[in-house]
Order: C-alpha cells, then sequence, then structure tokens
C-alpha cells in the first residue's frame, strides 16, 4: 500500500520550468545565433560562452541548428533528453504503484548509484575524444536519466513512497 510521507510536498512547477529552460535553452541560444540580428546573435553567444565555459566538457561536439552551435554540447543536451525521461518515468511509477525499491533506498545511496553513469563521461571523455554525437547523445541520456531519478526521488512530494511495516 502507497502511502504520503508526512513532509509537505512542493509544487512541482518549477522543476518542470528548469526542465523546459534546459531542453529549448541550448537550441535556443543557436537560433539566436542563426538571426544574425545584433542583440539577439549577442544574446545566444552570451549563452554558449556561459555554458561552454561553466557547464559543459566538450562545447566543440555540439549540433548546429542553421549552421549556428547549440550552447552545449551533444552529451550535456542528452542529458536534459534523460532528465525529461525520468520525470515521465516518475509520473508513469506513481500511476501505476511500479517504482522501483531503490527510491527507498538512503539519499547517499541513491546518490552514489545515480552518478555511477557520468563516469562513463569521464571514460568517453579521456579515453574515446572520437566518439560519435550519437554515442554522446546517449552516455548523456543515461546519465541524465539517473540524475533526474535521484532529484525526483529528492523532491518533497513528488515521489511516493511505501511506508515501512
Amino acid at each position: 500500500m502507497m502511502t504520503t510521507m508526512s513532509q509537505r510536498s512542493w509544487p512541482t512547477w518549477p522543476y518542470r520550468v528548469f526542465l523546459v529552460v534546459l531542453f529549448f535553452g541550448p537550441p535556443a541560444a543557436a537560433l539566436f545565433i542563426a538571426t544574425g540580428l545584433p542583440i539577439m546573435t549577442d544574446l545566444g553567444w552570451l549563452a554558449r560562452d556561459l555554458l561552454s565555459t561553466y557547464v559543459c566538457p566538450t562545447p566543440a561536439k555540439s549540433y548546429e541548428l542553421l549552421g549556428a552551435p547549440m550552447a552545449v554540447c551533444t552529451r550535456c543536451w542528452g542529458a536534459t533528453i534523460g532528465l525529461w525521461l525520468a520525470w515521465f518515468d516518475v509520473q508513469l511509477g506513481q500511476r501505476h504503484q511500479s517504482l522501483p525499491r531503490w527510491f527507498g533506498w538512503h539519499w547517499a545511496i541513491r546518490l552514489v548509484t545515480a552518478a555511477i553513469p557520468f563516469g562513463l563521461w569521464w571514460l568517453e571523455i579521456h579515453y574515446w575524444p572520437t566518439a560519435s554525437y550519437e554515442v554522446l547523445l546517449l552516455n548523456g541520456a543515461i546519465a541524465g536519466s539517473t540524475a533526474g531519478l535521484f532529484f525526483c526521488s529528492l523532491w518533497p512530494g513528488l515521489v511516493i513512497t511505501p511506508s515501512p511495516q
């Protein structure tokens, strides 16, 4: 039997807004650059420069839209796709009451297990620098989905866990 925890629930709209910005932001930056309009182009390059400096490990490996690079590499954009996949997986699991036992584990163990796929990023960056964009996208999606499951497990009221009996 599934019961809610006694903690206060947070609204989910901020998390969904965050996911929308992460998904549409990088291609929007490329489209801003592609317009050629002074302010729009500058905003697109600003987003690209900020994200490629502080977030993205390999900005040179980004998809291009209309000849302009996206704000993050293919791997990072794959991670945003993985975050969405995790969101939909949690929503579907809640409806069918079929979330895995992983959601009941201690948060530190969930963090460690969610971080393991990010080791594939390091391996791929250091030992397979010529990996195709498809591999980068898949690698990012796997890591993003595990990170997304972890974030969903921490969001108060988003995941209903079984009460201990």
